[in-house]
């Protein structure tokens, strides 16, 4: 993303947390894509919602950032029991699948909309930051 696309995005981005007060509650993803090469998030003030997409705020996170984040918060795993060759148990991460096979592939809507979330928090936390 070119320096000037990247500043564009992130004034948007203020304007919208702006326009919500400052509350990132108010800031809903309206709608979402999964390419191969981004995630992109549409988002909008719930309180304001525009008719059209175009007229939402579009946000476009690389895909392997997207990976990164659901296997932070290990969302494509569970803490189970494994076994040792001799028999003995151990508690560890169990990889249910690739982070973006999870998405696609595994999560039910509502796990899907908490790594969504988790995506929009990390786009305004670095929004404010920079």
């Amino acid at each position: 993303m070119s320096t000037l696309t990247l500043q564009k995005t992130n004034i948007s981005l203020l304007s919208l947390f702006c326009s919500a007060n400052f509350d990132t509650n108010r800031i809903v993803i309206a709608d979402h894509e999964l390419s191969e090469n981004f995630l992109t998030l549409y988002l909008e003030d719930n309180k304001h919602q525009v008719a059209d997409l175009g007229d939402a705020v579009m946000y476009k996170l690389p895909i392997s950032k997207f990976a990164e984040i659901i296997a932070a918060n290990d969302l494509n795993s569970y803490e189970g029991t494994k076994f040792t060759h001799s028999g003995r148990t151990y508690t560890d991460r169990i990889i249910i699948n690739e982070p973006l096979k999870w998405f696609i592939q595994d999560a039910l809507p509502a796990e899907q909309n908490v790594a969504l979330n988790l995506v929009k928090r990390a786009v305004l936390k670095s929004s404010l930051t920079n």
